[in-house]
Order: C-alpha cells, then sequence, then structure tokens
C-alpha cells in the first residue's frame, strides 16, 4: 500500500471521519473548527514525505565513512 493508504488504514474509523469532514468543508462549504496544519491531507502529505526522504539517494548514509 502507499504510505497514505497506511497512514488512513492505521488511523481508523476516527481519522476516516475527520477526512471525511475535512472534505464536506473544502467541497460542500460545511464549517470546519480545524487547524490547516493539522488536517489528515497535511498529516498523510507528512508521511509521504518522510517515505521519500529515507528513499533519496544518499539518504540515511554516512557520506564521511
Amino acid at each position: 500500500l502507499s504510505i497514505r493508504a497506511e497512514l488512513l488504514e492505521k488511523g481508523g474509523p476516527p481519522m476516516w471521519e475527520k477526512f471525511m469532514d475535512e472534505l464536506r468543508h473544502e467541497h460542500l462549504g460545511t464549517p470546519s473548527d480545524t487547524p490547516p496544519d493539522a488536517t489528515v491531507r497535511a498529516t498523510l502529505q507528512a508521511g509521504y514525505e518522510a517515505v521519500v526522504a529515507r528513499k533519496a539517494p544518499g539518504a540515511g548514509c554516512d557520506a564521511g565513512a
């Protein structure tokens, strides 16, 4: 699975419901109290970026060795 799918799976129903609330806000204009940096989308993006950084050439290698 992609990291985003794995994070959604691990987050379970509470994360799914929060994500649905965010999508309703974005697409239907319903009110949202979630700060922009605390969204499920931000969490999923951070997870993706962490995986990309780990897989980048030279990541985790000791260049001085």
